[in-house]
C-alpha cells in the first residue's frame, strides 16, 4: 500500500502536468476570427443635383452652376465662371425663378432672397461648402451674382433637378 500511495501521486502530477481535457471541448470548432481588413465605407451619394446656367444681366456674365445636395453635405459650384467687374458681389439663392416680366426684362418672380456668401473669384471653376446650412436651406429656385454696392444683379441662373 505504501507503494501505491506514490504511484497514485505520480500519475496525479502527470494529468496536472499534460493537462486534463475534455475530448468534446476539443473538437468544437473555434469561433470566427474577424478580418484584419476595415469593411468598405459606402460612399454617400448625391441625392439632389440641380443646375442651371447663367444669364447676364447687368454685366456679361456666363458658366453653370451646380448645386449638389448629399444626406451629409451641400456643395454649390460655379463652373467655368466668369462675371464682370464689380464691388461687394455675393451669391445669392432666390426662392423665385428668373422670368421676363411684360417690359421684356429679366425678373426674379419671388423677391424674397437669402445672401450666400461672397464671391470668391469673378473668374474660374469654384466650389462652396454650404454643409453648415444643410437643414436651413428652403427650397432655392435660382441662384443670382449681384453687387451689393451697386445694387444689381450681374446674373441669374435658373435651377433644375439633372439626371
Amino acid at each position: 500500500m505504501k507503494r501505491a500511495r506514490p504511484l497514485a501521486i505520480g500519475a496525479i502530477l502527470v494529468l496536472i502536468a499534460t493537462g486534463c481535457t475534455n475530448p468534446a471541448a476539443e473538437t468544437a470548432p473555434s469561433p470566427a476570427v474577424a478580418s484584419s481588413s476595415p469593411a468598405p465605407t459606402p460612399t454617400p451619394q448625391a441625392s439632389r443635383v440641380l443646375a442651371g446656367t447663367f444669364v447676364s444681366q447687368a454685366v456679361p456674365t456666363r458658366g453653370e452652376v451646380i448645386l449638389t445636395e448629399k444626406t451629409d453635405s451641400i456643395t454649390l459650384t460655379l463652373q467655368d465662371f466668369s462675371t464682370g467687374p464689380g464691388d461687394e458681389v455675393y451669391i445669392y439663392f432666390n426662392l423665385g425663378r428668373m422670368t421676363k416680366d411684360p417690359a421684356g426684362d429679366n425678373v426674379v418672380e419671388d423677391p424674397n432672397q437669402i445672401q450666400l456668401t461672397h464671391l470668391k473669384s469673378r473668374t474660374g471653376t469654384q466650389n462652396y461648402d454650404l454643409t453648415p446650412r444643410l437643414g436651413n436651406l428652403p427650397k432655392i429656385q435660382s441662384i443670382t451674382i449681384y453687387s451689393y454696392k451697386s445694387l444689381e444683379a450681374f446674373g441669374t441662373a435658373n435651377l433644375a433637378l439633372r439626371n
